[in-house]
């Protein structure tokens, strides 16, 4: 579909059940695709769809001056809606770091799109300074300065492996193969471009207030192993939103979706039956 004028790409298996449907939106430097064996077991019991963020996968970067984070959150609104409607009720959203930043503005805007949350570990590294996590908001402030310095620099492959080899890929930058290293460095020059909705206070940015509001049933799910810092925002998350559900995946890192998946999916699981089910 189109949306700002950008073409907005998904994917879907073939099959597609009865129940409700779950959208999920991945993290940067990936695709629809790390969703592949989870919308492959949902299949059979509810539409399961994977949209490609902007400037990832199939989908087209932002619109000259607009954010990725805010072009992203108009195209997961406009699918979700479609998604909505051809249900005839609200869906699952289910997001990991950018995709799980993206989709939480999504529920607050639009809680009458969501059945459910599940965030997996969101880059709202915003709210660290906010709420007094002074040493985690200076680590993220300080990894953004780097991101950003290498990019100007015209060094996108380096500001890739610097990203990757801190969040991404299991074995590194190196294990993606000359193709893969190439897409992250495509990728990477969009993302810094962005770094203010992720680390800063722009015009219009969320508020702990506004986040403590959450009407959606909400699942928080972290990995054991990840950076101190993607444990902190779930902590300050869980505490501004009540009933939030918390779960840490054991040996995992921040892609548990990747390395960890039936776990992910057996909590997913019971998020959505818990939100169907009232209990």
């Amino acid at each position: 579909m189109e949306v700002n004028g950008r073409r907005v790409t998904w994917r879907e298996p073939e099959t597609a059940g009865p129940g409700v449907p779950v959208m999920f939106a991945h993290c940067s430097m990936a695709h629809s695709g790390l969703w592949k064996p989870m919308l492959a077991e949902l299949g059979p019991e509810r539409r399961a769809v994977s949209v490609d963020m902007p400037a990832h996968g199939g989908s087209e970067p932002p619109p000259e001056g607009m954010g990725l984070q805010r072009h992203a959150l108009d195209a997961c609104e406009a699918l979700a809606e479609r998604m909505v409607a051809a249900h005839g009720g609200p869906i699952h959203l289910v997001g990991l770091s950018l995709g799980g930043a993206v989709l939480g503005r999504l529920a607050l805007a639009r809680p009458e799109l969501a059945r459910s949350l599940t965030q997996i570990e969101p880059v709202w590294f915003f709210l660290l300074g906010a709420q007094g996590e002074t040493g985690a908001a200076a680590a993220e402030t300080e990894f953004s300065r780097t991101l950003l310095a290498k990019v100007e620099a015209g060094d996108p492959d380096g500001a890739a492996e610097f990203f990757v080899d801190s969040w991404g890929a299991p074995g590194g930058y190196e294990s993606l193969g000359p193709e893969g290293r190439a897409y992250a460095a495509r990728c990477v020059e969009h993302l810094a471009k962005d770094m203010d909705m992720v680390h800063g206070q722009p015009p219009g940015q969320l508020t702990i207030e506004e986040i403590a509001r959450m009407r959606p049933p909400l699942t928080l799910i972290g990995g054991a192993e990840s950076p101190a810092s993607a444990g902190k925002v779930l902590d300050v998350i869980e505490g501004a939103v009540a009933g939030a559900r918390r779960v840490t995946i054991p040996g995992a890192g921040h892609l548990s979706p990747v390395t960890h998946w039936p776990e992910v999916l057996a909590v997913l699981r019971e998020s959505f039956e818990a939100a169907e089910t009232g209990a």
